[in-house]
């Protein structure tokens, strides 16, 4: 193979891959943001744990929580393709299982609803606020996931 072959044959498995990926950044970043929102929301509950002394330690962001974001991001990132290549592999037979919906979208709205309920499980926890009192009625409590945390 000469230069300019090789540099067909990359340039066209790399539209292939770009063609594939486009459908799925919207959804991707957005569930990305959510991520990092739940991340932001245990951290602040860490924090208010320790202001309690409910629990010792460091409040901050370990290299241990953050491989453990990274990895729920990356797992997202799988289910995304995974449910984006349904939607091309299947197309109307899915569409028609989904009521019409894509694959794609609806593994989005599933993961939206999973960090929105980790986020406003996480803020809820351990506050005193008026909304939060309420909201337990209905969410998990957090505060033995973090004092049995090792």
């Amino acid at each position: 193979m000469d230069s300019t072959q090789i540099k067909i044959t990359v340039t066209s498995a790399a539209a292939i891959v770009a063609a594939f990926v486009e459908p799925v950044i919207p959804v991707a970043t957005l569930c990305t943001a959510l991520v990092i929102t739940d991340v932001v929301s245990a951290v602040r509950l860490r924090r208010r744990l320790v202001r309690k002394g409910k629990t010792t330690g460091d409040a901050r962001l370990s290299s241990r929580r953050f491989g453990h974001a990274v990895l729920t991001v990356a797992r997202i990132y799988a289910v995304l393709a995974v449910a984006h290549g349904a939607d091309l592999a299947l197309g109307d037979t899915l569409a028609f299982i989904t009521g019409g919906h894509s694959a794609l979208n609806m593994a989005g709205v599933l993961i939206f609803i999973w960090q929105l309920m980790s986020v406003l499980e996480n803020e809820s926890t351990c506050s005193d606020a008026k909304w939060a009192a309420k909201a337990r009625k209905y969410l998990a409590d957090k505060t033995d996931r973090y004092l049995n945390e090792k």
